[in-house]
């Protein structure tokens, strides 16, 4: 499993395939396009060649985006993803500190995110 990134605690854009000529052009600071959506307290981590974004919930940690990366950039303090479906996320990391919760001190890198079922296989 070879890790690539992992930020928490994050804040994550979603944007539709599309949005942009160029998946870097998702900035934070400029308008977003419609059908974005922001996730924040999140942890990102792209194992494997792949992005998962997992949010704490009272049930536990949940998966709530995972896809396969075909482009990646590293911008400042901002990455930028293409996936194949053509989505692009955009994250950076959250200057609030995630107190509270639990994935400051969960490792994605264990069994976890490989025991996740995966739809696409």
């Amino acid at each position: 499993m070879i890790k690539k990134v992992d930020v928490f605690p994050a804040i994550v854009l979603v944007s539709p395939p599309g949005s942009f000529e160029d998946f870097v052009n998702l900035l934070f600071s400029e308008e977003k396009p419609p059908g974005t959506r922001r996730v924040d307290r999140c942890r990102v981590s792209i194992i494997g060649g792949k992005i998962f974004v997992v949010i704490d919930t009272p049930e536990g940690f949940q998966v709530i985006f995972r896809e396969m990366v075909t482009d990646y950039a590293s911008l400042d303090l901002q990455h930028n993803v293409l996936t194949e479906t053509g989505k692009i996320v955009a994250f950076r990391k959250d200057s609030n500190c995630g107190c509270g919760s639990r994935l400051r001190s969960w490792s994605p890198f264990g069994d976890y995110l490989s025991s996740v079922e995966d739809p696409d296989a």
